[in-house]
């Protein structure tokens, strides 16, 4: 039986749900089908004591058929034999959603499994949820949406901004690429804004609208959101059903489909009266918080943190889209310091001479490379390119892989590499310096001057004059000077 709780104003209901916790949980799919007037019975709540604040007992069914006086006597007996008043005892706030909840079997699974074996994971999760669900909140309430829908972060990332999947689906709101870049968000070599908690937000935002207006319905806005717009609409037009019930108990959605929608009303449900279900005394993140700074594109993450008087880690946490420990070439870049640290950043970073600024470079991988001998090229540590890189692993360096190299202090100015084999140089002028930050660049092989522009979001022209050449021509092995601050 399947019964759908929608809160009304002045109306809540609580409902006390007592499935067996110590069975083992059971695999997560929806039993056979049920029948059509099953699938349409509702809980009907009329006639029951508002002053009772009645509480609903699964291992009581029955009385939901009862009369409302025989209920009361019930309630009473149970709560307090010599028939004292209980209106006047304390009553603790009964939650209410704001997207429909309905309860059946499947449910029921995922409120057992969130509270067995999936309990040590929900318990992170609830915790991460102090950081992101009142920014969260905040943008669907603003958007005229649910605000409950942020507990689909919850179940697609677990609250997790660097959270991945097999897919590639990646970040809070688990976009893959393709409908990132629909809803606006950048994915780059250098950035990955499916990683940032304030942009992906506004796109979850925008994308879970969309689905609305075209289904009308949030359970099924939810299953396209989870397995695709076409697949919710080929099962709509096969069954001739817009239910989502019906669509997942005759089977025309895909398994995780079915599970998505069951999934999200039981987290609703723990997050939102998390000691009900045993939960106790969650010590929750705080609230994301921080100031905005702007910076020169192409700037080390350890010359903000520096600047800013913070540790890198904190300058990592609240930019998790920055992919390469530095900020991407061209352009200024806002980015996220704590509270309170902005203003010592502008005053710090005022006196970095603009050479410091940036303190790496990108290598390209060539045959016989090792981190072994990029360290010693470069005068770092193996583990300082492992740690700027996602520690990548020494055995499985790809030829034309890019890693980026930590350097230490003022970047090299421009020195020019004696080619390994070439019939003629390339003719120089004297080259025009640009402004601002910049980085030099190794020539590989296959590299060309348009190629190396469109890279780094300058011009070939930009190229040619501020490293004094005459011809777009180039070799490996040539360094060439990129000014990647400039606007």
């Amino acid at each position: 039986m399947r019964r759908s709780v929608w809160p009304f104003a002045g109306f809540t209901i609580a409902l006390t749900l007592s499935a067996a916790c110590s069975k083992a949980a059971r695999e997560m799919e929806p039993e056979p089908a049920a029948s059509e007037a099953e699938l349409g019975e509702e809980v009907n709540f009329e006639g029951f004591p508002d002053s009772l604040g009645l509480l609903i007992n699964e291992v009581e069914q029955e009385a939901v058929g009862a009369e409302a006086g025989e209920v009361e006597a019930e309630v009473r007996e149970m709560f307090d034999a010599s028939g004292a008043e209980l209106e006047e005892l304390p009553r603790a706030e009964t939650p209410s959603w704001d997207i429909p909840i309905t309860i059946n079997d499947a449910v029921e699974r995922w409120l057992e499994f969130f509270q067995t074996d999936g309990r040590e994971n929900f318990t992170i999760y609830l915790q991460r949820a102090g950081r992101y669900e009142p920014m969260m909140r905040a943008m669907f309430r603003d958007a005229g949406l649910p605000e409950d829908l942020v507990y689909m972060s919850l179940i697609e990332s677990g609250f997790s901004p660097r959270a991945y999947s097999r897919a590639r689906a990646v970040g809070l709101w688990q976009f893959i690429s393709s409908t990132g870049r629909l809803y606006g968000l950048r994915v780059s070599y250098w950035v990955d804004e499916r990683r940032d908690p304030i942009l992906a937000t506004r796109a979850a935002v925008a994308h879970l609208r969309d689905l609305y207006e075209e289904f009308g319905s949030w359970y099924l806005a939810a299953a396209a959101y989870n397995g695709g717009v076409n697949r919710v609409r080929r099962s709509i037009r096969r069954s001739g059903s817009d239910d989502f019930w019906m669509l997942s108990q005759r089977r025309y959605l895909r398994r995780e489909t079915r599970n998505y929608v069951p999934k999200l009303i039981a987290a609703a449900l723990i997050a939102k009266q998390p000691d009900h279900y045993g939960f106790l005394d969650i010590e929750r993140h705080p609230p994301l918080a921080y100031e905005l700074v702007r910076v020169p594109g192409a700037t080390s993450i350890d010359v903000i943190a520096k600047a800013a008087g913070v540790s890198v880690e904190e300058i990592r946490e609240l930019n998790p889209q920055l992919l390469r420990g530095v900020t991407p070439p061209g352009g200024s870049y806002d980015v996220r310091v704590p509270p309170g640290s902005g203003h010592r950043f502008a005053l710090a970073y005022a006196s970095v001479p603009p050479g410091e600024r940036v303190t790496w470079v990108v290598h390209v991988v060539r045959s016989g490379n090792t981190l072994g001998q990029l360290a010693r090229d470069y005068r770092v540590s193996v583990s300082a390119i492992r740690a700027a890189n996602g520690n990548v692993n020494p055995r499985r360096l790809r030829i034309g892989q890019r890693l980026v190299i930590p350097r230490a202090g003022r970047i090299p100015t421009y020195t020019r590499t004696a080619p390994r084999t070439r019939r003629s140089a390339p003719a120089r002028v004297e080259p025009q310096a640009g402004s601002g930050p910049y980085i030099t660049y190794t020539v590989q092989g296959g590299d060309s001057l348009w190629a190396i522009a469109k890279r780094y979001e300058v011009t070939p022209r930009d190229l040619m004059r501020w490293n004094g050449l005459t011809s777009s021509r180039i070799y490996p092995g040539d360094q060439v000077r990129i000014y990647v601050g400039s606007e």
